[in-house]
Formats: structure tokens, sequence, C-alpha cells
């Protein structure tokens, strides 16, 4: 018996080809799992900011995001710089 533990690297889980989609299964409790991703915790699901039509041209531009009110002009990413007089 080896003294080497048995990890992601040589557990077999990577066969397959690249690309290729798993066919097996899910166990029991993957299938709860999936479940409790799929439904939020605290209320209804709510599209991502990242799935945005701005967003994917922002990225497509390699531009900033628009900003999300247009009175503060913050593009809500949180990088926004702060200017102070020190």
């Amino acid at each position: 018996m080896s003294e080497i533990p048995d990890t992601a690297m040589a557990s077999g889980n990577d066969d397959g080809e690249p690309g290729v989609n798993d066919t097996r299964s899910l166990g029991p409790d993957e299938l709860q799992l999936l479940g409790a991703l799929e439904q939020p915790a605290d209320g209804p699901a709510e599209p991502a900011v990242e799935d945005a039509p701005e967003v994917a041209f922002a990225a497509a531009d390699d531009s900033p995001l628009p900003a999300l009110n247009e009175d503060d002009g913050d593009s809500g990413d949180g990088l926004e710089p702060e200017f102070t007089d020190r």
C-alpha cells in the first residue's frame, strides 16, 4: 500500500477528454446540493449584474461599466477613486 494520499490529481476525477461533459448521473447528496444552490436562501432569485448586456458590451470594448445611478456617476464596481488633499 502506498503512503501517498489519494488526491484529485490521482483519483481519476479528470478522466475523459477536455470539453466533454460528464454523463454520469448525480448522486442523492449531489442532487440535494444542486437544489439548494438553485434557490437562494433569502428570497427570490435575481439576475446577476454580470449577466446584463451593458456588462457584456463593456467587456467586449474593454471599457468601464456604465454608471448604475446616472446622478452620481458611480459604476457600482467598488473601484471608484477617492481623492483627498493628503
